[in-house]
């Protein structure tokens, strides 16, 4: 996980704790399974850019 998407995991965490209702509470929950599927997903795709690129029949 990159500094950015621990730093933005930590601050969704907070705003989740602090609320009363189940539906906020919910969507700061779902917010962060967001940020973290799209941190994987970036993760991913650099990996596929590193790797089309030391091989040139994939390119």
């Amino acid at each position: 996980m990159t500094e950015q998407a621990q730093w933005l995991h930590s601050q969704i965490e907070t705003l989740a704790s602090q609320q009363v209702h189940f539906t906020d509470r919910a969507f700061w929950l779902a917010l962060d399974k967001l940020v973290t599927e799209q941190d994987q997903r970036n993760s991913q795709l650099q990996g596929e850019v590193d790797g089309r690129s030391w091989r040139p029949d994939r390119w």
